[in-house]
């Protein structure tokens, strides 16, 4: 839809509110936020100029004021704000009845000299202009009550005007906070009386946000609060003077608060208490003595609608908007950006509420996350859960109307593990689907194959484990930590003392003693699924690529945790590579250097905010870069084996040694338990190739095959 398409459709709906406004009679005729370049005169042919009242132009694209309004001689109040005029024109004093003018949020440089000619006029709003001076004759306007030039370019002001400027000091948040005060000390601050009280600070909340007189009241509890996240009812009530009971009666007026985007209401599950906050753009307005005005993204650009569109499903996911409002918001912000292509083709699809939204999820995901492949997690906090189920149901059963209209489609799962969401089915946009609604972003398919997918505690095959003194201590230690609820109650005592309460463990060492196959062993005995992630496998030859699977390895992780009973491990092994230090760049400094700079950046990042367990690996601790090392709360170092160990080894893997076999073994060769576990293979295929038990001395000889397979090592303790 072209510019012209959007200016034609704003000015058939000004005839249809000027036919609306001749046929009922009315005094006050509302034209702004139409998007109107210019009013044309022919615009107003069969109004009778007598009855416009008050006239709203705010809110348009308009460069002057037509003339023609200057002939509404009967008119009271004029709202051209937010518009782009350049200048006032000197006929604008033919308007001899005028009380009220507002031109804030324009370009004016200047006003017209004979302006004292509006005799009655009461209010005048100039602010957010570029006057660079006030002409004198404004002390003229004996009738002026408020005047607002504040955030201009006014290099004086006449002395006549300064008692404005103290009124400018303290407009609204003294009013808020003499309001608030007035009523906390009140028996009950709804009586008329309190409200003739306190008259001039409640008018003044009223007139800028629109509110009645007990809306004002509680409002102003609330702005006083503003710098806390979960206001309770309880809070309020306390402040006015009632309990919570007795608020039940003023509940409407929150209602109306939170329909005017002037409260979000956190509503979670049952049992919970009900939370409000302030939004953030009301107390920008405040602080700069803006008006507030509720963001619409009407004509916005596609990525602007996408920002929208996840502040949205943010908002439903944090319990702030009920499911019906979070529609009705959404088919508002659809119907406000009707110019997109990819609004126009959704519109087209004519699709059921519940798939619309499912739809757009797809779609945010997609664009916001990087995430091509949706599982039903991605989904269920959406929906209530009878709806959820039925949504899974249709899905799983092939019976979902999106996958019969050929606009999603499945992508099986390996049915013999489990992966990253414990959904073994994820759904994705068709590739017609992506072509038609994404045509104005041009995004490329991105897929990433997890080569490992999130592995159950119950497929963990037991191993028998041998540690030096000093490890099994810390070991046991920390699998005591990761058992049961132990772990849970610990993250509560962290939280509670303000502290991060994710676990960051790093286990090094030289290859073979035991990293890895320890944090499975743990994952098994403490009952946690294991995720485990090598560095490698997410790297990408593409600009940007690596930085992505590595934040969607994080992404996903989280969803692991949210949908698991027990927290999971999220295993990075093999992390030399990105924990080590980290490059200083120069002009010979290479583009592969600078990428595992963005993945550490990243690690370090989300270890920050870890509300998980991660365990790194590493044969090369001492090449760890300081950032990641304050970061490991739990630092293990894995030793060769000693002696007694040594020989423990031998005997579990190779059992038909005999005890002195298995200390003299013990003893010549300083060999790590993965070593040992190489020789006993060797020893096992031996026996499958011949048909009998090898020797001691071709034992011997695997050992000595041991040392040789790394010659450019130094030699690993061999004993002559």
């Amino acid at each position: 839809m072209n510019n012209f398409a959007i200016e034609n459709t704003g000015l058939k709906e000004a005839y249809r509110r000027i036919k609306h406004f001749s046929e009922n009679w009315e005094t006050f005729l509302d034209l702004s936020d139409l998007g109107l370049d210019q009013l044309p005169e022919d615009l107003f042919e069969g109004v009778e100029i007598e009855m416009v009242q008050s006239l709203n132009i705010s809110m348009n694209r308009l460069e002057e004021i037509p003339s023609f309004i200057m002939t509404f001689s009967m008119m009271e109040t004029l709202d051209a704000s937010s518009n782009r005029l350049k200048k006032l024109p000197d006929a604008i004093t033919a308007l001899l009845f005028l009380k009220k003018l507002k031109l804030n949020d324009n370009d004016l440089t200047e006003l017209p000299e004979n302006i004292d000619r509006l005799v009655m006029l009461e209010t005048l709003d100039v602010s957010r202009n570029k006057l660079v001076k006030l002409p004198e004759s404004i002390k003229n306007l004996r009738a002026l009550k408020k005047f607002d030039f504040m955030l201009n370019k006014l290099a004086e002001v006449p002395n006549s005007m300064r008692k404005f400027v103290a009124y400018q000091k303290v407009n609204i948040l003294t009013h808020i906070r003499k309001l608030a005060a007035s009523a906390s000390e009140t028996e009950f601050p709804f009586s008329a009386s309190f409200f003739e009280k306190t008259k001039s600070h409640v008018k003044a909340l009223s007139e800028r946000f629109h509110l009645s007189a007990p809306q004002s009241v509680i409002y102003a509890q609330f702005l006083v609060r503003f710098e806390d996240q979960s206001i309770y009812l309880r809070e309020i009530a306390a402040a006015l003077n009632l309990n919570s009971l007795e608020m039940l009666p003023f509940m409407n007026e929150f209602d109306e608060l939170e329909k005017k985007k002037l409260l979000f209401c956190r509503r979670p599950s049952e049992g919970d208490p009900v939370t409000y906050r302030v939004p953030g753009a009301v107390i920008e307005s405040l602080r700069w003595n803006k008006p507030y005005l509720v963001e619409t993204y009407k004509n916005a650009s596609i990525d602007e609608f996408f920002d929208a569109l996840d502040k949205l499903f943010d908002r439903h996911g944090n319990s702030e908007i009920s499911y019906d409002t979070f529609v009705e918001e959404l088919n508002a912000l659809i119907d406000n950006n009707m110019q997109l292509v990819f609004t126009q083709r959704l519109k087209a699809l004519q699709l059921a509420r519940d798939d619309l939204v499912l739809l757009l999820r797809f779609c945010q995901r997609i664009v916001s996350c990087y995430d091509e492949n949706i599982g039903v997690s991605d989904i269920g906090g959406i929906f209530n859960d009878s709806t959820f189920r039925n949504i899974a149901r249709s899905l799983f059963d092939g019976e979902h109307d999106l996958l019969k209209r050929g606009l999603i489609e499945r992508i099986d799962g390996d049915e013999d593990t489990d992966d990253f969401f414990g959904d073994r089915e994820h759904f994705t946009l068709t590739l017609e689907t992506r072509e038609s609604l994404f045509a104005e972003l041009k995004l490329k398919p991105k897929k990433i194959e997890w080569k490992y997918p999130l592995i159950t505690s119950a497929n963990i095959l037991p191993k028998r484990m041998f540690y030096n003194k000093n490890e099994s201590e810390r070991i046991q230690e920390l699998t005591s930590i990761l058992n049961g609820d132990n772990f849970k109650d610990v993250q509560k005592r962290l939280a509670e003392k303000g502290l991060r309460n994710g676990f960051v463990c790093l286990f090094s060492g030289a290859s073979g003693t035991g990293k890895t196959e320890t944090v499975y062993q743990l994952a098994r005995e403490t009952e946690r699924d294991l995720l485990p992630v090598n560095i490698a496998d997410i790297q990408s030859k593409w600009v940007g690529e690596s930085e992505k699977n590595l934040k969607a390895v994080f992404d996903n992780y989280r969803v692991a945790v949210k949908n698991r009973e027990r927290t999971p491990i999220l295993l990075f092994n093999e992390a030399d590579a990105v924990i080590s230090r980290r490059f200083e760049f120069n002009a010979q400094s290479r583009s592969t250097d600078q990428m595992m700079n963005s993945l550490q950046n990243i690690i370090l990042e989300e270890m920050e905010k870890l509300s998980g367990i991660l365990i790194a690996t590493t044969n090369f601790f001492q090449n760890m870069d300081k950032a990641f090392e304050r970061r490991f709360l739990y630092k293990i170092n894995f030793e060769k084996p000693g002696l007694s160990v040594r020989q423990a080894i031998w005997q579990s893997m190779a059992p038909e040694l005999s005890s002195d076999d298995a200390k003299t073994l013990a003893e010549r060769f300083n060999f790590s338990g993965g070593q040992i576990e190489n020789v006993a293979r060797k020893s096992i295929t031996d026996y499958v190739l011949y048909g009998r038990t090898p020797s001691f001395e071709r034992i011997i000889s695997f050992c000595k095959e041991e040392l040789l397979e790394k010659p450019n090592e130094r030699p690993l303790g061999f004993i002559a």
